[in-house]
């Protein structure tokens, strides 16, 4: 497939002149670009940018290209040359990618230092400053890692590793024989498959010699039978070893994946098939299997309908019946975020979920995290930290005996090989490997658990996109809008100009964020409602004898309005933030604001509460070190209503109320915010919705036959009438129809 398009591409070179090829070439390169085969779009961008040097989108195209095809140094030329130019759209992106380069060859100052700029940067999209948050955070957790010697052991497993991806080693229980999946050649017929330029993966045992060494297994329990033309993947095990669980995916491209099951039946596994529509569902990627030690959950990933983005961790409970699987239930948004999350492993030894992913906090591509905690939905997240996480792909992680293994790209950042790391007891091992210094990181990663997505942590190359080996481009992911404002062009003979790029950003002061209270606006006003002022009050009285470096005011509107509108009512609203903390001895030179204009959210709909919620002031504070401070909870009145009966609902008293508002008089209107020190009991839904973290609960859902609003609201937890207020329907709604959840969790 590769020399087709090659000897195409030299035609076109050769029968094209010069001055008409640019927009054919354009079309093809993009083409390509699209169907995620970036090898070869690479040949064209690189054309057009040769032929044009002020093709910036051809030169921004063609380091996304190189950096998801692994050929990092040529991605970070390009980035580099980008980043520096001035009075284009894409600088900010391409300084935020220039920096994720440094931050996967392990240089984390320089890199933690542009994403310091970068969330400086006036002109940057909100999306891309969160993800440069994460990111910097991500450096500082590497670099407090770097110096700690953990006493934990990883070892690349030398008699397995092939010049071919190795990936997601499992122990078979019945005959302790060692299966996971590969792209080496092996008996029987493979497909060659476009993504990985070879063959596609196959599933493959191998057995411990005498000597120790592994051997490829010569017993009955070949996996001949459950091995295709296509590709398959590693599983999981019962306890007994007599059923397995794997996924075969029947597209060339690595899609079409289903989770599959096979029973040990003399010697031999059965004919495999395929798991219920619970688990398969209809239209997207469901793989990745692991059973709990009783045989009774399913832990699997999936990019279906209903989740975060991307792909997340679903689970399943069994029925009454043989692989009677009952509807999958999404892990929440505290395990899944709007990237992917993939292989996950559930310890039933410590009651702790394991899982790789690339949108929580980590040192770059995949990393590996545990979620432990009381409730499946309400989990601390630790990043396991070095030597199992690199700044490369970490994935696959699995115990088994006394034995753990992981699968990584980090030995040549392209291949994926079997590593393995010693556990003599798992629970002891695992309350070991989150304790310490990683409780301090899974706080900091909890503060970016929900962060939106704009495709831009992700390091992988084409040949992964697709099957097990990594999440499959998502097809209908949509992306938001790339804006950036150009730089003012620096003199010629400015010192400046002649300085590396490290030195051109803002200084690593190596500061923590407080994210305070949100600061909530009426429709098209700039003044500050009275429970601001109180808010705003309590912080300086709090900062009054504590040292911190500055705060950013980031201020915001809803979309109602043109873009010139939006952006200087956002302005005048972040000063009278800026001027009321001034006027309460806050000094002016560690004050700044932040004007976004329109704030943009993850759901597609301009609904009545998006647009509350947008009319806002974060309030961001840094300080050298972390700071504890008070805060209270800010609940969205959905219905008219007065002092008393708001105080009978929410269990608080109307003195307090009115301590943390100010004066309550007459009807409270829907739309209104109360701040809240705390609640006796949980709001009344029909009255009252928590506003923090509102924004990132929002998914979009394509609604099936049969369904109704009231159906789809027990399904998800929510409210039958908040569905039909948030989308406005006043009918059911149609089959295929996407309308937008809000999921109600506490």
């Amino acid at each position: 497939m590769r020399r087709i398009l090659i000897i195409y591409i030299s035609l076109v070179f050769a029968q094209v002149s010069i001055a008409q090829s640019i927009p054919k070439l354009m079309e093809l390169a993009d083409t390509l670009y699209q169907a995620n085969h970036y090898l070869e779009a690479i040949e064209f961008y690189d054309k057009i940018s040769s032929i044009d040097k002020e093709n910036y989108f051809a030169r921004y195209r063609l380091g996304f290209c190189y950096n998801r095809t692994l050929q990092y140094e040529k991605a970070k030329d390009v980035f580099l040359d980008l980043g520096l130019a001035t009075g284009h759209e894409f600088q900010a992106q391409s300084l935020y990618y220039y920096a994720n380069v440094l931050k996967l060859e392990g240089n984390f100052e320089v890199a933690d230092s542009i994403f310091e700029s970068l969330i400086a940067l006036p002109s940057a999209e909100p999306h891309l400053i969160e993800l440069s948050r994460k990111q910097k955070e991500g450096c500082l957790l590497a670099m407090r890692q770097e110096q700690v010697d953990r006493g934990f052991t990883v070892e690349a497993m030398e008699d397995l590793n092939s010049k071919y991806h190795d990936f997601g080693a499992i122990i078979n229980p019945s005959n302790k024989e060692l299966v996971f999946a590969t792209t080496r050649n092996l008996p029987g017929i493979q497909y060659e498959g476009s993504q990985y330029e070879g063959l596609l993966p196959d599933l493959v045992a191998f057995r411990r010699t005498s000597s120790g060494r592994w051997r490829m297994a010569s017993s009955q329990q070949h996996f001949s039978s459950l091995n295709t033309h296509w590709s398959e993947g590693s599983g999981t095990f019962t306890h007994d070893g007599n059923t397995f669980y794997y996924s075969s995916c029947r597209g060339e491209d690595g899609t079409d994946c289903a989770i599959m099951v096979s029973y040990l039946i003399d010697g031999d596994w059965s004919r495999p098939a395929a798991l219920n529509q619970y688990i398969n569902e209809p239209g997207s990627e469901n793989k990745q299997p692991n059973i709990s030690q009783g045989g009774d959950t399913l832990f699997f990933s999936s990019d279906r309908p209903g989740g975060f983005g991307g792909s997340d961790i679903w689970m399943s409970l069994k029925g009454l019946g043989e692989e009677s699987w009952t509807p999958a239930i999404n892990m929440g948004e505290v395990i899944n975020t709007p990237e992917n999350e993939i292989t996950p492993y559930y310890s039933s030894a410590y009651n702790c979920l394991l899982f790789a992913s690339n949108g929580h906090v980590g040192y770059g591509g995949y990393d590996l995290f545990a979620a432990k905690g009381e409730s499946f939905f309400e989990p601390e997240i630790y990043n396991l930290g070095y030597p199992f996480n690199s700044t490369l792909d970490d994935t696959y992680f699995a115990i088994s005996d006394t034995v753990g293994f992981l699968s990584s790209n980090r030995a040549d950042r392209r291949l994926l090989n079997l590593y393995s790391f010693p556990v003599s007891n798992e629970k002891l091992f695992l309350s070991t490997l989150i304790s310490g210094e990683s409780l301090i990181d899974s706080r900091i990663i909890a503060k970016y658990r929900s962060i939106q997505s704009l495709d831009l942590t992700t390091f992988r190359v084409e040949d992964y996109q697709g099957y097990d080996l990594f999440e499959p481009v998502k097809r209908e992911k949509p992306k938001p809008p790339i804006v950036a404002a150009a730089e003012p062009e620096p003199e010629e003979d400015s010192v400046v100009a002649q300085l590396p790029v490290a030195s051109l950003l803002f200084e690593n002061k190596g500061s923590s964020e407080f994210h305070y209270e949100k600061l909530y606006f009426d429709f098209g006003e700039s003044k500050l409602r009275r429970a601001s002022e109180i808010a705003l009050e309590d912080l300086a009285r709090q900062l009054a004898d504590i040292e911190f470096e500055e705060i950013d005011i980031l201020a915001f509107t809803d979309s109602v309005g043109n873009h010139d509108y939006n952006l200087e009512l956002s302005e005048t609203r972040g000063n009278n933030a800026l001027n009321y903390l001034m006027s309460l001895g806050i000094p002016s030179g560690k004050l700044r604001v932040l004007a976004r204009g329109e704030h943009h959210h993850g759901n597609t709909k301009d609904d009545w509460l998006t647009r509350v919620l947008s009319r806002k002031v974060e309030v961001v504070i840094k300080s050298k070190d972390p700071l504890e401070l008070r805060t209270a909870k800010t609940y969205l009145v959905r219905q008219n209503n007065i002092l008393n009966n708001i105080s009978n609902l929410l269990g608080v008293g109307t003195g307090e109320l009115e301590k943390m508002n100010g004066p309550l008089e007459g009807t409270i209107l829907a739309g209104s915010t109360l701040r809240i020190p705390s609640v006796s009991r949980h709001p009344y839904l029909q009255q009252f919705l928590e506003s923090d973290g509102l924004t990132n609960s929002f998914f979009t859902y394509r609604v099936r036959g049969g369904e109704t609003l009231a159906s789809i609201a027990d399904k998800y937890g929510t409210l039958e009438e908040l569905l039909a207020e948030i989308n406005q329907l006043d009918r059911e709604p149609l089959s295929g129809e996407r309308i937008i959840i809000y999921k109600i969790s506490f």
